[in-house]
């Protein structure tokens, strides 16, 4: 590959939720474009999910808050440090409001809110130090429009992390470090299979509700516009939410 399309070379990047399909295609991106991976994901996903030989997999169960913590500093000793840091990993409960119990919505804030806030805050010392520093946090639409199916508790944590991510632009932005949001289109995926059939992601569903007349881009496709725009390449974008769905909203 040419240099010139090694655009993340030497960087050291952090992706959460690495064992699903956007997680696995940002990891083989970053590894592809020069960067140093470290991957993190539950067991035994993690373990055996298909990514790069040189990716560094680091297990973790991002509802425990101490391992939230704990994967950034591993993470950041084996790479030799962090310069971008990608909050991929969700959970998606697909249930009528009035169904909603204790521990469905106690999964959705530790894994979609609480622990991308954690690890914000640990990754901030290492992300001074960073080469072109920045925070990726991978949302959705139905954190602004409740979603098209019953995923009120995802919707809402999604809303929270859109917010979280404006208000942490603001801050960390003196320290030359840029954090913004990305929604991403509803691409085929684990997470995704708990929709009802009549609401499941399909070619032709999301082609026919896209303005761009177009089924939603693979993983591949999604994963590089994220780094690419996370790294030096995207220098003015932060505290913002970009939506990839073409209208799907």
């Amino acid at each position: 590959m040419a240099a010139e399309d090694r655009w993340l070379e030497g960087l050291r990047v952090l992706v959460t939720g690495a064992a699903g399909g956007l997680g696995r295609a940002l990891v083989a991106e970053a590894d592809l474009r020069g960067a140093r991976v470290a991957a993190t994901g539950r067991r035994p996903n993690i373990d055996t999910a298909d990514l790069p030989e040189a990716a560094i997999r680091v297990p973790a169960d991002l509802r425990n808050p101490d391992e939230c913590r704990r994967l950034v500093h591993d993470a950041a000793e084996q790479l030799g440090g962090l310069d971008i840091v990608v909050n991929n990993a969700a959970a998606l409960v697909c249930k009528p409001f009035t169904e909603l119990e204790l521990d469905d919505l106690e999964t959705v804030w530790e894994v979609n809110l609480r622990a991308p806030v954690l690890i914000m805050q640990e990754s901030f010392p290492y992300l001074c130090k960073g080469t072109s520093p920045a925070i990726v946090n991978v949302v959705s639409t139905a954190g602004v429009n409740g979603g098209v199916a019953p995923v009120s508790a995802y919707g809402m944590t999604k809303a929270g992390l859109i917010v979280v991510t404006k208000a942490v632009a603001r801050e960390y932005g003196a320290h030359g470090i840029r954090v913004f949001s990305l929604s991403p289109p509803a691409i085929e995926s684990e997470m995704r299979r708990v929709l009802p059939a009549d609401l499941s992601v399909s070619t032709d569903r999301v082609k026919g509700m896209s303005a761009l007349g177009r089924p939603a881009p693979p993983p591949e496709e999604i994963a590089r516009f994220t780094l690419l725009t996370a790294s030096g390449v995207g220098g003015l974008v932060t505290g913002t939410m970009i939506d990839l769905t073409a209208t799907v909203y």
